[in-house]
């Protein structure tokens, strides 16, 4: 070739290279000059090179129709650019436009044939040695394994692409591929460590200003927040993220996803006319986008409201809807949710066959997809629907599984209708014990819930703070730029700002230190003077409780001596009125017939009646001795003196003390009652000194071989396994070795601020119980 035709040439060359480069960079700006640039390139180049030049271009304008979000054409011009670059065997172009091509497919919900042309992409950058497109692609590769379910191949190439990004420094495209890391850890449950992922992308972003990607982010972050019950967070991060949406071009369908997901947020709150309006907003812009898959979506949710609303037919009617979108693009994961909502819509309709074959195929198809997070609650809702046919063993089975779900993945909705599912399932099934001890756990978690919107407060709170603080920081950095202005203009004058600010800050810092001492020497002295303050007024109660147990025993004491005295005198009357009389008749008898020497029939008259009066005598004896036994159980035992002691400590005005006995008629052993006197004694005792309650219950059964005592306050309460364990206040550990000595059970049950319960199981016999020791 002559020197002045390949000057020629290769001038043509640089001129098609230009015009290509100018049309790329104008873009979706103005798609008239891109193709006028473009055609000029074309005429430009020389019959040999025609179509190589062609295949660049066509490449160009499926990139600039693909931002226009007019896919049809982008798919079109993909394709022709295909053909041209694999006839002229240019790797760049097929690398790119086979990437393009995966993207469109993944948009159109054909996950298969997306995952063909990214490996096909992924193959001509391999050629290349392109590092950088290698990264992105590989990125696309795990989204599809990801939305596939094949999570472990999906990490895989997430951690390649991120270790590729990570040695070439391209700090937005490693912030994308760290994103869709998180979103891998959020489909799998872990929403901690999605969290993690989207404010680790978060600070890549901001380097390069990257705003599209921190409102995906937050909207992410806001989804989290969402699915583990923090509800006002993850409103604010979608808010958050709606007003960055809004201030960009172009991002309807990201500002859409996010109304979606206020909606889905209204919808657990169970605001459903607020939900709805939101579904309706993302609906329409989702239908003039003609994003199917986005409409699926909403379809699901719309199902989901309205079976809340005990409609199931009209929520029949949009599962049929979000079911053909996604059966059309094989969406397995999506399916299963479908059918976990026919399952719930034909429960509702009391078709119970149907609602248990759609829950079986949904936990099929999510087992298979691991999907955790959703099995656990389609385990739960059939189990719910076994409760209801009264198939308590499948029930039974379905809720642990849930339950266990639920334990793991850290679900607190989920523990709490599990728990109380078992609780329900095993009352049904007669096992009281069990059924008490889930709903117990029912009870803590309902409050550990409670607590929930607390955490969320302070979380936002956190959040709030943190961005206060980069506001700070960025208003400390226009600061420091003035000053450095400032510098430039006048040296001097900043030199005597300087020096007097010095001045103002040293005086300040003396004043804070003087301040400081002050505040120091004036809060530790009424600390000390608090201190001295409670161990008067305990040492002050402690002394009142002791002296009205003093009162207490006295009183009982007194009422004892006095029973005594009464019962002398009352014999020493019978000895003297009636035993006196009688003998004194004996006497006399006993006299004549001593007088009388010869048995004669008076003498024999007599000898009869006194025998008659010894009998009498004896009989009196006896009755007398039965009379005082009466007398003692019916006057002393253990009731009457816990009856006692409760009304002698309410009258005290300090707590308002009851006391119930159940079949303690009769008097028990001596040695039960006082032992278990003095149990109830030590156990008031504590609760006087150290509870702080204003009412206290005293409970007594008597059972065939027990005697079982409760006492009950709704004090302070206090940590019972730690304190069980660890020391030995309040006297408790040493009550419950004396209970374990005489072979009886003793438990507590307190919790901080919930109240102290004690209840004692002793032995009828204690001699019996020593016997056996």
């Amino acid at each position: 070739m002559p020197f002045l035709v390949k000057a020629m040439h290769y001038q043509d060359q640089s001129k098609i290279t230009i015009l290509q480069a100018q049309a790329e960079e104008i873009g979706k700006s103005n798609i008239d000059s891109v193709l006028l640039l473009l055609k000029k390139a074309e005429d430009l180049a020389s019959p040999k090179t025609l179509e190589n030049v062609q295949a660049e271009s066509e490449w160009v304008k499926a990139k600039t129709y693909y931002a226009l979000k007019d896919y049809g054409e982008s798919k079109r011009y993909s394709l022709t650019a295909i053909e041209k670059a694999t006839n002229t065997q240019n790797y760049q172009v097929l690398a790119k436009a086979y990437n393009l091509m995966g993207v469109l497919e993944k948009f159109n919900g054909d996950l298969n044939l997306a995952e063909v042309h990214y490996r096909k992409s992924l193959e001509n950058r391999r050629m290349l040695s392109d590092s950088v497109g290698m990264s992105k692609t590989l990125q696309n590769l795990a989204n599809i394994f990801r939305d596939q379910g094949v999570r472990d191949s999906a990490f895989i190439y997430y951690q390649r692409s991120i270790d590729i990004k990570l040695e070439l420094k391209d700090t937005t495209s490693l912030g994308i591929t760290i994103t869709n890391l998180g979103v891998y850890y959020a489909e799998i449950g872990q929403y901690d460590k999605a969290i993690e992922k989207y404010n680790e992308a978060n600070v890549f972003y901001e380097k390069t200003n990257f705003q599209e990607g921190i409102a995906k982010n937050w909207n992410n972050i806001g989804s989290c927040y969402n699915n583990t019950g923090f509800f006002k967070l993850a409103l604010n991060f979608y808010l958050k993220s709606l007003t960055m949406y809004r201030s960009l071009d172009n991002l309807k369908l990201d500002e859409a996803h996010t109304i979606e997901n206020v909606g889905v947020l209204y919808k657990r709150l169970s605001d459903l006319p607020l939900a709805l309006e939101y579904f309706d907003k993302s609906l329409a812009i989702y239908e003039s986008l003609n994003s199917e898959i986005r409409k699926a979506s909403v379809y699901l949710h719309l199902a989901d409201v309205y079976l809340q609303e005990n409609s199931p037919e009209r929520a029949l009617e949009y599962l049929k809807l979000s079911e053909k979108i996604y059966a059309d693009r094989g969406r397995s994961q999506d399916l299963a949710m479908v059918h976990h909502g026919y399952g719930f819509a034909y429960k509702q309709l009391k078709d119970y066959d149907k609602a248990k074959a759609y829950y079986k195929e949904s936990i099929l198809r999510k087992e298979e997809l691991k999907d955790s997070d959703d099995l656990g609650q389609t385990y739960n809702s059939l189990a719910v629907t076994n409760y209801e046919t009264k198939e308590y063993a499948q029930a039974l089975r379905n809720y642990q599984k849930a339950y266990d779900i639920a334990k793991e993945l850290k679900l607190p909705t989920l523990i709490r209708k599990s728990l109380l599912g078992l609780s329900e399932v095993n009352q049904a099934l007669g096992r009281s014990s069990k059924a008490y001890d889930y709903r117990l756990q029912y009870e803590v978690v309902k409050d550990s819930l409670n607590n929930v919107e607390k955490a969320s407060q302070l979380a936002e709170i956190r959040e709030i703070y943190e961005s206060e603080k980069k506001d700070k920081q960025i208003s400390q950095l226009e600061l420091e730029n003035e000053v450095v202005n400032a510098k430039s203009e006048a040296n001097a004058a900043l030199a005597q700002k300087e020096a007097a600010n010095k001045l103002v800050f040293i005086i300040l810092a003396i004043t804070l230190f003087v301040l400081a001492l002050i505040f120091y020497f004036y809060f530790r002295q009424r600390l000390v003077l608090t201190k001295l303050k409670v161990n008067e007024e305990k040492e002050s109660r402690n002394k009142e409780v002791n002296q009205l147990m003093i009162q207490q025993q006295t009183k009982t004491l007194e009422a004892m001596v006095e029973g005594q005295e009464q019962e002398r005198k009352r014999i020493a009357k019978e000895l003297h009125d009636h035993f006196g009389s009688l003998m004194a008749t004996v006497k006399v008898n006993l006299t004549t017939v001593a007088a009388n020497k010869e048995v004669t029939p008076e003498s024999e008259k007599q000898m009869n009646t006194l025998a008659k009066l010894v009998d009498q005598a004896c009989v009196d004896i006896r009755s007398l001795s039965h009379s005082m036994h009466v007398g003692i159980s019916e006057t002393f035992g253990l009731v009457p003196a816990l009856k006692d002691l409760a009304h002698s400590i309410s009258q005290s005005g300090k707590i308002q003390v009851s006391f119930h006995s159940s079949n303690c008629s009769e008097k028990l052993d001596s040695s039960i009652e006082v032992t278990a006197y003095r149990v109830v004694q030590e156990l008031v005792s504590n609760v006087l000194k150290h509870a702080k309650a204003t009412k206290l219950t005293l409970q007594l059964t008597c059972l065939d071989d027990i005697i079982n005592i409760i006492v009950e306050d709704n004090g302070r309460g206090f940590d019972a396994d730690f304190l069980m364990k660890n020391s030995q206040g309040m006297g408790l550990k040493s009550l419950q070795e004396r209970i374990t000595e005489l072979h009886g059970e003793f438990e507590v049950d307190s919790r901080p601020e919930k109240g102290t319960t004690v209840i004692i199981d002793l032995p009828i016999s204690i001699e019996q119980t020593l016997l056996k020791v």
